[in-house]
């Protein structure tokens, strides 16, 4: 048997409050660890231990997120980023000399003279820079297509992913390999009084309809309230709108529109929530509605189908594809066709429990197990071992 190959997969994006990429690079890396590829020897820098430890460490388990970041305008992000970023990266090139293969699963990857391997989970930053703040627009202008020049091979997160890739950055499909993420393990149906106990707590309703992800302009939160709030004002009170997300940028407005419902009792605003948290709101919501304009890949859907609740999600990008025949698709521009869905949602109970029943199946298709063979494939391409 040939020597082992080195590969370093950058952890960064690890070591702050987890969400979609962070989610995609924790999950990934324990598939990669039960999958043991005996020819590839799969790294993680910066590592998942803490204090003394934190090393080259071999994959194992990613560390527990911080719960909160400092404040920061614009302009001091930037700021602190240029200044950072070149000392960073002069250590991730000194830390992971030696390595036959550099992942990089976020995006833009290190300049490195390592071949190099890049997950890009969207391009939206460069389609459709006014859903992003500025300093994010500017970073990704000034170093993405250097990372493109870089990369030998893209992993993309869905077919969607790969066409935008083609067809707006012109990235031979060649290039390309398509891994499908999964639910994560902790998401699936949970006994009824568990998930009674977490809405007890919360202080929120038996019934409920609910978003999940950073409040951002791009997640068409504007849109998903007024729809709601077209709703008669006793169901509205029954099944109300509840939020479980980080603030992201751009916030302010929807905010203050939701302000006066809060207070009326129509409206949540949970913030972020730990995964069993999490969990036990997919099993007990009348629906999850996710009216998203533009995803990637779209893991909130997925997860809540895996746990067993009604979805109703938006037919735009990557969406249908994840959620196929397991939830109820409407155009996210549609108005009345998401209040219409939601009070049928909450009045129709055969109709909601048969979603129910579809969405797991749904869920089912998709494995992280897969997508850790999918990675190690792409890895042996780019190795030239394919």
């Amino acid at each position: 048997m040939s020597q082992r190959a080195r590969v370093v997969l950058h952890a960064r994006v690890l070591w702050r409050p987890l969400t979609g990429v962070g989610h995609y690079a924790s999950q990934l890396l324990r598939a990669l660890a039960e999958l043991a590829p005996p020819d590839l020897e799969v790294r993680a820098f910066p590592g998942p231990a803490r204090g003394r430890e934190r090393a080259l460490a071999p994959v194992s388990r990613a560390p527990a997120p911080f719960r909160r970041r400092w404040p920061a305008t614009e302009r001091t992000r930037d700021v602190a980023r240029r200044l950072l970023e070149p000392p960073y990266e002069a250590l991730y090139r000194w830390r992971t000399r030696g390595f036959d293969l550099y992942h990089e699963p976020n995006h833009v990857p290190v300049a490195t003279r390592v071949p190099t391997v890049t997950t890009v989970h969207d391009v939206s930053v460069l389609t459709h820079p006014e859903w992003h703040p500025a300093h994010r627009v500017h970073w990704y202008e000034r170093h993405f297509e250097r990372g493109r020049r870089q990369t030998c091979r893209f992993l993309a997160v869905s077919e969607f992913t790969k066409r935008e890739l083609v067809e707006r950055l012109g990235v031979p499909a060649d290039r390309i390999d398509v891994t499908l993420q999964a639910a994560r393990p902790g998401f699936v149906p949970r006994p009824p009084e568990a998930s009674e106990r977490q809405a007890v707590a919360l202080e929120i309703p038996a019934r409920f309809f609910l978003f999940v992800g950073t409040l951002e302009p791009r997640k068409n939160l504007a849109m998903l309230a007024d729809a709601h709030a077209r709703l008669p004002a006793e169901l509205r009170r029954r099944h109300p709108l509840v939020l479980a997300g980080a603030r992201g940028w751009d916030d302010e407005a929807l905010r203050e529109r939701l302000r006066l419902r809060q207070d009326a009792g129509e409206v949540r605003v949970l913030g972020y929530v730990d995964d069993e948290t999490l969990a036990g709101l997919y099993g007990r919501c009348t629906a999850l509605v996710w009216p998203s304009l533009y995803e990637g890949f779209g893991l909130p859907p997925l997860e809540a189908m895996a746990c067993g609740a009604a979805t109703i999600t938006s037919n735009a990008a990557s969406l249908p594809e994840v959620v196929g025949e397991g939830g109820v698709l409407l155009d996210p521009h549609d108005l009345p066709g998401w209040t219409d869905a939601m009070r049928r949602m909450a009045e129709d109970a055969a109709w909601r429990e048969q979603w129910r029943h579809l969405g797991p199946r749904q869920a089912a298709r998709f494995s992280w197990r897969r997508c850790a063979e999918q990675t190690a494939a792409a890895y042996r391409r780019a190795l030239g071992r394919a």
